[in-house]
Order: structure tokens, then sequence, then C-alpha cells
């Protein structure tokens, strides 16, 4: 490895412990505001994904402008994760 690409790594590692570097974005993210209707938790448990992915699907076809299956994929995943680890904890503290 070159004397440069050296450094870079060396800089980069000490950067993401040094905390004057810290993440803007969430710096950003606790700054901004959001709906009060976003505030409100959802018992995920409750919610039958199966009524509402056509639904997402065709919202997030109307919001691209086209279809695209790896953004449709990725929402249905992260709501089905979310609901997986809400099931598991429940399971536990029964």
């Amino acid at each position: 490895m070159d004397r440069g690409k050296t450094l870079y790594f060396f800089n980069k590692g000490i950067n993401e412990q040094d905390n004057r570097f810290s993440n803007k974005q969430k710096k950003l993210l606790k700054q901004l505001k959001f709906a009060e209707c976003l505030e409100k938790k959802v018992d995920m448990s409750k919610v039958n994904l199966e009524v509402i992915k056509p639904w997402i699907t065709k919202r997030v076809t109307e919001i691209l402008g086209f279809e695209d299956d790896v953004v449709i994929e990725f929402i249905f995943n992260q709501l089905e994760v979310k609901v997986t680890i809400l099931l598991w904890i429940l399971f536990l503290n029964v």
C-alpha cells in the first residue's frame, strides 16, 4: 500500500473515533420538525401488511413516477422486520 492510502485509512480511523467529527446527519435529524400525525405510535401487530402492500406499491409508484421493485421490497422488509421484532419481544415477555 502506498503512503497516501495508508495515511487515508489511518486518519479515517482516528476521525471515526474522535467526538469532534460526530455524525452531522444525526444533528440535522434532531433539528427537523415532523407533522403531528407522524408522532403517533402504531401497534404493528394489529396491522395486516398483506392488505396495505398493494396501497404501498401504488403510492410509491405514484411518487417515483415508475415502479421500482427494489424500493417497494425494501419498504416491505422494513415493515416486516419491525413486526417480527415486536412479536419476539411480546413472546419473550409472556
